[in-house]
């Protein structure tokens, strides 16, 4: 996707009225039009970037925002745009992503669902919450939150002896997710 011209002017414009002169370096100018284009050609995404990435750059005491500012800007960014989608879950579908977060980081995936289960016990009681009880719940939960893109899900059929049965893996960063979790408790329970 080609960035739009007309948002590259504005784009430079907007630049030249939110920073001071020389604060704001071209390279960061093209970084933040090349990811918009490459995510979803949005000036607004662009402009936004570079606000992010003027401050990180005011963080961390630099006198210029320059492209890998913008870099550090668009991480910041997808975490807090996971974060709300984190967010948005119900709060046992948080648990299970805290659950395969665990459960990836031990390299115990792709689990099968009683695995998941088990583990899910141990992480809702460690939070005060009563855990899903049945195996069907616990599947149903899975199976909505690898609809939405947080989870990988395999197909396995062992034959007449193993049968057939599904292995969840976590299809994000588990310490981003962990740490995504922690900040949503300490919400939770100030």
């Amino acid at each position: 996707m080609c960035f739009h011209p007309v948002w590259s002017a504005i784009l430079a414009d907007r630049a030249d009225r939110a920073f001071v002169d020389g604060a704001c370096d071209d390279s960061a100018v093209a970084r933040a039009a090349a990811i918009a284009a490459k995510d979803r050609g949005n000036a607004r995404q662009a402009i936004d970037l570079l606000g992010v990435g003027g401050e990180v750059a005011k963080k961390r005491g630099d006198d210029r925002a320059d492209d890998s500012h913008i870099v550090e800007a668009q991480e910041l960014v997808q975490r807090g745009r996971l974060r709300n989608r984190i967010r948005d879950q119900t709060q046992h579908a948080q648990l299970l992503l805290e659950t395969l977060a665990y459960l990836e980081e031990r390299e115990q995936t792709p689990a099968r669902s009683k695995t998941i289960k088990t583990r899910h016990e141990t992480v809702a009681d460690s939070h005060a919450v009563d855990p899903l009880t049945t195996l069907k719940s616990i599947q149903n939960h899975l199976s909505d939150l690898h609809m939405l893109g947080f989870l990988r899900r395999a197909d396995r059929n062992r034959g007449e002896s193993g049968g057939r049965y599904y292995e969840y893996s976590l299809d994000l960063d588990p310490e981003i997710v962990l740490d995504i979790s922690g900040e949503i408790e300490a919400e939770r329970d100030p």
